[in-house]
């Protein structure tokens, strides 16, 4: 027995922990005894005799070895500085941590690499583990971003699909900074919720996601499940095609910077509100033609009135409300504009409706863009006291 493994035998508990080293030895290693060698040994162990409430305490290295947790046990860095669990260079599709249900992962790196277009996932997320499992302080690295620019890989920093609906009070990771390197074409994601309805909740995590080259669809972090929630607090979140994107379900975010102020053109729910602007015509709007709001209270006019963005913002959330509804089977439509270009962000009112709300959609400003409203009535609209407001993010 080396000398330091004595020591990390006097110093360190024995009971209920699996020692990890370097110097260790998965033939000899023990539950409470002697250290293993590697992260799996120390797993084997735990499996073989089913046993629960342990953790497993891994001293500095480098373990490259890909790991599924035993249910209901947590595995302990000693610091995410010195505690490196990574794949390199892999050649078939890849998963480098697998949570189990009511397990605990924290202070470690974790790193996955390949030069191939192969499919890579940095941390999964199955069962209902998005409730009973916690990613506490660690960094994951995914980068395959020396592959060939044509070829089509999907690379997931964390990727979630399990069945669990915890309520948002529940982070199932939280101090986490995950990147995501990639080139080529396919699914780059630094977070993706999708697969099953149910939700998935985090708190002070950076996610980044930077593209090498290829047109591939490269986003911060996203929610493709009809049904399923992604929480989103305490963030900062990039990707260079868009830094979130509501497919399906719904994204709701908190105290979170949006660095490329980019959606993906869909709308998403803030948990506080955001800034607004407000447009209203105290008449009735004119039959068959398309006029411009006033910020503020004024009649609608010929001529466009703009207002200057100063900074790069996302533009969400237009809603419409009148006092009297178009009529017959007349169609009002309220666009928002952008440089004096109609934007995909529009909202109408049919017949006897009154108030309609778009929140689906969402447009990027950057700075110095002109932002202004637009109406095009139907012949013959009834339309009066008409107010008009967007959210700005």
């Amino acid at each position: 027995m080396s000398r330091i493994d004595r020591i990390i035998r006097l110093l360190v508990p024995q009971p209920n922990t699996a020692i990890v080293s370097k110097q260790g030895d998965d033939t000899s290693g023990a539950i409470g005894g002697y250290p293993f060698k590697t992260i799996n040994g120390a797993i084997s162990a735990i499996n073989n005799t089913a046993a629960t409430g342990i953790t497993i305490f891994v001293y500095p290295g480098i373990y490259d070895e890909s790991i599924i947790m035993p249910p209901g046990n947590s595995l302990k860095g000693v610091s995410l500085l010195t505690v490196t669990i990574r794949r390199q260079n892999v050649t078939s599709n890849t998963t480098l941590l697998t949570m189990g249900e009511n397990t605990r992962v924290e202070d470690v790196s974790l790193i996955l690499t390949s030069t191939n277009h192969v499919n890579l996932t940095g941390v999964a997320f199955p069962g209902t583990t998005s409730q009973t499992a916690k990613l506490r302080t660690a960094t994951i690295t995914v980068d395959n971003s020396t592959a060939p620019a044509n070829g089509t890989s999907n690379i997931y920093g964390i990727h979630s699909f399990g069945t669990a609906i915890p309520n948002d009070n529940t982070s199932a990771v939280r101090a986490i900074t995950t990147t995501v390197n990639s080139t080529g074409l396919g699914n780059k994601r630094a977070l993706l919720v999708n697969t099953n309805t149910h939700n998935f909740y985090c708190r002070d995590i950076n996610l980044v996601v930077n593209r090498t080259s290829g047109s591939g669809s490269f986003i911060g972090a996203e929610v493709n499940q009809n049904g399923a929630q992604l929480g989103l607090r305490l963030a900062s979140i990039q990707g260079a095609t868009a830094d979130i994107s509501q497919t399906s379900g719904v994204i709701t975010v908190g105290s979170t910077n949006l660095v490329n102020s980019n959606a993906n053109n869909l709308g998403f729910s803030p948990l506080l509100q955001p800034p607004i602007i407000i447009w209203s015509d105290p008449g009735r709007l004119p039959n068959s033609s398309t006029r411009y709001y006033r910020p503020g209270t004024a009649a609608v006019s010929t001529t466009e009135v703009f207002i200057r963005i100063s900074q790069k913002a996302i533009i969400k959330s237009l809603s419409v409300r009148s006092l009297t509804g178009p009529g017959g089977s007349i169609t009002d439509t309220w666009i928002i504009r952008k440089n004096g270009v109609n934007t995909s962000l529009t909202i109408s009112l049919t017949g006897t409706q009154t108030s309609n709300i778009n929140n689906n959609s969402s447009v990027t400003f950057q700075p110095g863009d002109s932002l202004s409203l637009a109406v095009v009535t139907g012949g013959n609209t009834a339309i009066t006291d008409s107010v008009v407001q967007v959210d700005i993010y």
